[in-house]
């Protein structure tokens, strides 16, 4: 009987929340739904024709409660459009829309919170902008400053979701003009940027006091994603704010493949592929190279406290001071198997730059007190190098990486030409801001990484630059995964490429890498299977 009771009761109170929608918001429990509605429930509404927005197709709610983010002092914003955002419903997720409201949108100013009566408006496209129109000024109260967030996202992002972003704040981070300008381009116009993901707009009115300024190498661009009537995405900045120099992100040698698990036994046997954008004479330009392992135990063994410079489990560097790479070549540091594919390969690197080290194999590569040994590396580092024999990569677990040094000698500080990781850190620790110096690797500018990203300053609404200076840190997580190919996880040869295009004369990655695993025969693999396949690295000027 009680069991029936149950059943009952589930079956009435699922009825009673069937019947509850928008059309009969009134009959809620208690009362009528709250009359503010946000963003992300108003810009669906609209499916291609106008929509007169009332009560009942805003599901009860009148108003908006949104920040604003459109400056008009500059005047690069469509004239009488106020641009409004909020995050209300969903965290951490920023909508936005315009609002046609004539001249007084110039009254408003980016952190103004804002609440807007906007049942009665209309919900269209004009201009190709999804805008309210039929609000009055007499309709916005501002009721104090907010918060005005960012979205930090991709071109490649924003072009697939033009009407995610649409009407938002957002950053477009390490872009530059694509073509690279010439001496005398100015900045106003509609012009190309690249932030090493794909193509945007960026436009510039030619009567904005910044309108000729050159552009900078290497910026960080703030601004409002617009539709166009022919149904595009513009980026427009709001003032000269808007565009943080960024240094530059320019490399002399690529890492574009890694060989980290080959057929038949590791030692000795590990190999990574670069690529050198200009020639390098490495007796004139010396170079190092440092690879990281952080296993279970390294972290109370060998606290990261130098960064890529602590030795220890953790590091070990090896230099590079002789031989030479033209422009667009390719060039290898290993060790002393020098094959393609493990010690039972048949391809030895026939024509190659090949770099050759030694490395351990056998016995143990930690000897206290040794320095500049070469089976634990050149030295040079805080504690000596205590690497296993297998070599220096790691096969699964936690993470493993590997950077590229313009010199021989490096400290903490000491920035990368180039540097990957594989893995995310797992359960050694690879990234703590609370110590002093920041425990970490550091990064550099690269497609995977950033040295700088910016924020909006709640003080003064103005875009700031903040430092995210090393792996794990808040824009830095990109790192590929160990090496799987169907069901093969290791020990078959399965080789890192790390395929993109770089761009010599933007000094950037226009594409930025990707990995792609391929399986290595030892019968079959030569050079050109590493240098010739289509996902390889491709360098354009």
């Amino acid at each position: 009987m009680k069991y029936l009771v149950n059943l009952f009761s589930i079956m009435i109170i699922a009825a009673a929340l069937n019947s509850c929608n928008r059309d009969t918001y009134e009959d809620y429990f208690g009362a009528t739904p709250y009359d503010v509605i946000s963003i992300v429930d108003v810009r669906p509404v609209y499916k291609g024709e106008d929509v007169t927005l009332t009560k009942d197709v805003l599901y009860g709610g009148t108003k908006l409660a949104a920040v604003v983010i459109s400056d008009h002092t500059e005047k690069n914003l469509p004239e009488g459009l106020l641009i409004v955002q909020d995050s209300r419903r969903l965290l951490n997720t920023i909508r936005g829309i315009s609002i046609e409201l004539g001249a007084a949108a110039a009254n408003y100013h980016p952190g103004d919170s804002v609440m807007i009566q906007i049942d009665g408006g209309t919900l269209t496209r004009k201009n190709g902008i999804l805008t309210i129109t039929g609000v009055t000024a007499s309709q916005v109260t501002v009721v104090g400053k907010g918060i005005v967030d960012i979205n930090a996202i991709t071109s490649k992002q924003l072009n697939a979701n033009p009407d995610i972003y649409e009407s938002t704040l957002c950053l477009l981070n390490k872009s530059s003009f694509n073509p690279s300008p010439k001496p005398g381009d100015v900045i106003s116009g509609t012009k190309v940027i690249n932030d090493g993901f794909e193509n945007v707009s960026l436009y510039t009115d030619t009567k904005v006091s910044f309108a000729h300024n050159a552009p900078y190498g290497l910026a960080a661009y703030v601004g409002i994603p617009l539709r166009t009537n022919e149904g595009g995405i513009q980026l427009r900045i709001r003032n000269v704010n808007d565009i943080v120099d960024m240094g530059s992100s320019a490399q002399d040698l690529l890492i574009t493949g890694l060989q980290t698990d080959p057929k038949g036994g590791d030692g000795g046997c590990e190999y990574v592929q670069m690529l050198a954008t200009k020639d390098i004479d490495f007796a004139v330009t010396p170079y190092c190279i440092v690879f990281s392992i952080n296993s279970g135990n390294s972290s109370s063994a060998t606290p990261l406290t130098a960064g890529w410079a602590t030795g220890g489990q953790r590091t070990l560097k090896y230099n590079i001071t002789s031989m030479s790479v033209k422009k667009g070549k390719f060039f290898y540091f290993g060790f002393q198997t020098k094959k393609i594919n493990g010690p039972n390969s048949i391809d030895t690197f026939p024509g190659a730059t090949f770099y050759q080290k030694s490395y351990i194999t056998s016995g143990n590569n930690a000897v206290t007190g040794a320095v500049n040994l070469p089976n634990i590396g050149d030295g040079g580092l805080v504690k000596v190098s205590e690497h296993g024999t297998s070599g220096p990569f790691a096969n699964i677990g936690n993470t493993c990486g590997v950077a590229l040094f313009k010199g021989t000698s490096i400290t903490e500080t000491s920035v990368p030409e180039d540097v990957l990781f594989i893995a995310t850190g797992g359960t050694t620790t690879v990234y703590d801001a609370t110590k002093s110096p920041i425990l970490g690797y550091r990064i550099c500018n690269n497609d995977w990484y950033s040295m700088y990203s910016v924020i909006i300053d709640q003080g003064t609404y103005k875009p700031t630059i903040v430092p995210y200076l090393h792996y794990r840190s808040a824009v830095n997580m990109t790192s590929m995964p160990y090496p799987v190919f169907g069901s093969i996880v290791s020990d078959a040869g399965l080789y890192n490429m790390m395929g993109g295009t770089y761009n010599i004369t933007l000094g950037r990655w226009t594409v930025a890498r990707k990995q792609t695993v391929v399986p290595l025969d030892i019968n079959t693999a030569t050079i050109d299977t590493l240098e010739r396949h289509p996902s390889v690295t491709k360098l354009i000027e």
